[in-house]
């Protein structure tokens, strides 16, 4: 009986091992992955890339001014990030290859749930 709960045991750490190996590489691979894109992103100077690069920073900006101004009410926060996010989506929707599309409009939708949960919560 106990060689059978040692070889249970055994098998149990090779098979934890097996996968903690697979789970590294895929880490790498996803890691090697986001390199490549965000280097093939950079190196995108269209005017539509900067368009969208100019919408993420002015509404990063426009966060941090609302955030910063002690007498700012939410409702002004989130009006500001609405508007920004509006343009952002509809950039998106003539900037990015279909198979970003989708996936990008789905982050954003996020966005936009949580602005419209905070908007109600002030109303």
């Amino acid at each position: 009986m106990e060689k059978l709960v040692m070889d249970v045991v055994n098998a149990g750490i090779a098979l934890f091992r097996s996968g903690e190996e697979k789970l590294k590489t895929a880490v790498v691979d996803l890691e090697k992955v986001y390199t490549d894109l965000k280097s093939k992103g950079e190196l995108d100077k269209s005017p539509e890339s900067q368009k969208i690069r100019d919408l993420l920073s002015k509404t990063i900006t426009d966060a941090k001014d609302a955030i910063g101004k002690t007498n700012a009410s939410y409702e002004e926060i989130v009006t500001k990030l609405q508007a920004n996010y509006q343009s952002i989506y509809a950039q998106l929707d003539t900037a990015l290859p279909p198979q970003l599309k989708e996936k990008a409009k789905q982050a954003l939708d996020e966005l936009k749930a949580l602005i419209d949960k905070v908007k109600n919560k002030q109303g």
